[in-house]
């Protein structure tokens, strides 16, 4: 009836508009909240089945922080102008903390340079100054995090400036920043992560367990509690 006559639910719209956006106010939020259940469930399962079966990452010869023997490894792929892995920056220092030597963290370069014009070329020199020393390479990481605004609107010259606190061969990593070696590094990441489903940005493995977005402490911690419980009883974590 009301699709033959639709002035009929126009006319009791205009006759009741304060009642008419309560319900599709109420109807927006038990939909929000439909699908919020069902990617949390989705989430659960996808985590299982990586448990059973983890991703595997190519780890060799990259820059590590923390125990390089640690039994839990963390592979993040980020962006340096991304501002959720700028938020996702103090998850993972705390994580380090809470965990000391059972976790190390691996870094591998996933630029968006459709929204990101400085991005390509930070990850670059990431990687030109691990190639110098990794702890270095660290060191930038935090300082382009904590200064994002400044590499957002200096680019290539706050890369520079931060490089040469760094007491490296600035000239080095500026060379190596440009050369196909260290481009074919990140390209491989870029190859890498996208392969295993990263849309965007933060993007981590957690001992081959994917996490997309920004994820709160607690997600880490209860994936990782159980990783190691796995380990210590000799099975598997799922």
């Amino acid at each position: 009836m009301l699709i033959a006559h639709p002035d009929i639910l126009y006319s009791a719209i205009r006759a009741h508009p304060a009642e008419f956006m309560l319900v599709v106010q109420g109807a927006a939020r038990a939909a929000q909240g439909q699908n919020a259940a069902i990617s949390a469930r989705d989430d659960s399962l996808r985590i299982e089945a990586e448990l059973r079966n983890p991703k595997v990452p190519v780890i060799e010869h990259r820059a590590v922080l923390g125990n390089p023997r640690a039994p839990i490894t963390i592979v993040e792929y980020t962006d340096f102008q991304c501002p959720y892995c700028r938020q996702e920056k103090g998850v993972l220092a705390d994580l380090m903390k809470h965990y000391g030597d059972s976790v190390r963290l691996l870094v591998k370069q996933m630029p968006i340079t459709q929204l990101h014009p400085h991005a390509m070329a930070a990850a670059l020199m990431f990687e030109a100054v691990a190639r110098q020393d990794p702890m270095k390479a660290f060191q930038l990481y935090d300082d382009l995090y904590e200064n994002q605004e400044r590499l957002d609107r200096d680019g290539q010259a706050y890369l520079e400036a931060a490089v040469g606190r760094l007491g490296i061969d600035s000239a080095r990593a500026l060379r190596d920043q440009h050369s196909a070696e260290i481009q074919a590094v990140v390209d491989a990441d870029l190859k890498e992560g996208e392969g295993f489903g990263f849309t965007g940005t933060p993007g981590f493995l957690v001992n081959g367990v994917s996490l997309q977005g920004a994820y709160p402490l607690e997600s880490f911690v209860r994936l990782i509690d159980r990783q190691l419980a796995a380990r210590a009883s000799g099975t598997r974590a799922d």
